[in-house]
């Protein structure tokens, strides 16, 4: 989410004091340490790869009974031998589930929360109250001490269950937590999540370990981001009241990036599959520049954003899921997160490519900007150069080549570029300004050999220039060279108010000198064929 977009120590465990005044056994203690240990090469925290998962209907549950059930699903996917799994039928949810029974022989049936609560190993709950910041305490705490959380409405039934309580944490917040626990707890990925979502994202909070808070856009917040790694993850999204760059602009000077995800679930199941590689359908083709031709992409906004891919990005009619794909060659924005977070996922969306019948394919490049959103920019430097290495081995295992950007007035600093472009892995950047998007009109500025281009135009309904008339006539007009960086335009199309009817639209009226290629395409064509200008 970006711009225009009008949004949108890693070791854990506890000293033997803080055991004893917890009252946690040593099984618990293991799994969480455990949970640390997943990431320790390097990637995200990851669950056990899941056996059975007993599949539980989000909407059949009360919200005090969606924390339980995603805490303990964090809890079990430590394990992997039995899960939990919320399942959504109208949105993704329903896809993930039976690719996980289909090509990973995952067992899946009806579940009871209850009685699947009684058959885990879990033994204690934090005690919360809803509407407060202690669910954010309690999603915390249970995964730094293997317990559950357990809103007050439910605690007699959890007491029934055999469970024992661990913590009160009803009159705590995120500021108790930070002043008792910020040294146990990691210090790479944190999750932020507002109150009001009982069951989002805490599933993986729990499991990985991580600190779970919500503060708006406060002194607290800068103190959260700015005492993580370099190059942390902030997993969830913040305050965009007043506009999205309002925390990721401190996210970025602290050297920290985001990914959108505050609407995710299961994330703590589809983590547990595991993929060294996952490759694209077909090799990208460069084909022999016609010399009378211009040549432009299409590219979808917003591709940073994995909530999006999870839930109806697949099976809306406007994106992925409309009738239109694959009669033309698309660009699609993805996260490379998603090669440890959901591989499954990924791995989905490349087998679907092309399939239709059409003469089109999809082909995807990195949504904003890298491995997460940030302003590179405003990275400090020693933490972009960490965070283009680490992205580079996720393309790589992604078998992807381009990067999207989006920044303020750092167009021109092709040294601010060459930190991405001296990786082998990296082809070319694609640049966006964060308001607009096409400011510079398809320029390029060069790299390290590679191109930096600018988008020429966009579809986006309401703002002069970006309608389907205007696109076409300026696509018709533009110069036809394939030799001139002008021969080129990349046009972004806004993911929230056009659809793929829309750049259709645009598509039957190009005239036939302007060919349509993918995005990781148009780069290399950029930079076997086009002479930089003097």
């Amino acid at each position: 989410m970006s711009g225009l977009r009008f949004t949108r120590r890693h070791a854990l465990g506890l000293g033997a004091a803080a055991v004893g005044a917890l009252g946690l056994n040593s099984a618990s203690i293991n799994s969480t340490a455990a949970a640390a240990a997943s990431a320790a090469a390097g990637g995200y925290p990851k669950g056990s790869r899941p056996l059975v998962l007993n599949v539980l209907q989000e909407s059949s549950l009360s919200p005090a009974e969606l924390t339980l059930a995603t805490t303990l699903q964090g809890q079990l996917a430590r394990t992997g031998s039995e899960g939990l799994y919320l399942d959504i039928p109208s949105l993704g949810y329903r896809l993930w589930l039976d690719d996980l029974a289909d090509r990973y022989g995952v067992r899946v049936r009806p579940g009871d929360l209850w009685k699947t609560l009684e058959r885990s190993r879990v033994a204690g709950y934090v005690l919360f109250r809803q509407g407060t910041s202690s669910v954010n305490v309690a999603t915390t705490l249970a995964g730094l001490t293997g317990a559950v959380a357990i809103e007050e409405s439910l605690e007699a039934a959890a007491i029934r269950s055999g469970l024992r309580k661990v913590l009160d944490v009803r009159d705590k917040d995120e500021q108790w937590v930070w002043d008792h626990y910020w040294h146990r707890l990691r210090h790479d990925v944190v999750i932020e999540q507002k109150e009001d979502w009982p069951e989002r994202l805490r599933d993986y909070a729990t499991m990985a370990g991580a600190f779970a808070f919500f503060d708006g856009n406060s002194a607290f917040r800068t103190k959260v981001v700015g005492a993580l790694d370099d190059d942390a993850t902030v997993i969830g999204w913040g305050d965009a009241t007043n506009g999205e760059d309002t925390f990721i602009g401190p996210n970025s000077d602290a050297g920290v990036k985001a990914i959108p995800a505050d609407h995710a679930r299961n994330l703590s199941v589809l983590s547990g599959i595991r993929a060294d590689r996952i490759s694209q359908r077909g090799p990208v083709e460069t084909p022999r520049p016609d010399p009378d031709a211009h040549y432009v992409s299409f590219l979808i906004t917003d591709g940073d954003n994995i909530q999006w891919m999870l839930g109806d990005f697949p099976t809306d009619p406007r994106w992925f899921g409309s009738a239109q794909r694959g009669k033309v060659d698309l660009g699609w924005g993805i996260s490379p997160s998603l090669v440890d977070l959901a591989p499954s996922v990924m791995r989905w969306y490349y087998d679907q490519s092309g399939r239709g019948g059409g003469a089109g394919k999809d082909r995807f490049v990195v949504g904003p900007s890298g491995g997460g959103y940030l302003y590179p920019s405003r990275y400090p430097k020693d933490a972009l150069d960490k965070h283009t290495g680490s992205l580079a081995r996720e393309m790589e295992r992604a078998d992807l080549s381009v990067v999207q950007i989006i920044d303020f007035d750092s167009f021109p600093d092709t040294a601010l570029w060459s930190t991405y472009l001296k990786r082998p892995q990296i082809d070319g950047l694609i640049y966006l300004e964060y308001s607009r998007y096409d400011s510079h009109k398809g320029k390029v500025v060069w790299a390290n050999g590679k191109p930096v281009i600018s988008a020429r135009t966009m579809l986006w309904d309401g703002l002069p220039g970006a309608d389907e008339a205007s696109v076409i006539a300026e696509l018709n007009s533009a110069t036809r060279d394939p030799q001139s960086t002008a021969g080129y335009s990349v046009v972004l199309w806004h993911a929230w108010s056009k659809s793929l009817d829309n750049v259709m639209t645009v598509v039957d009226g190009l005239a036939p000198h302007v060919k349509v290629v993918p995005p990781d395409t148009l780069v290399k064509m950029v930079s076997q064929h086009a002479k930089p200008e003097a």
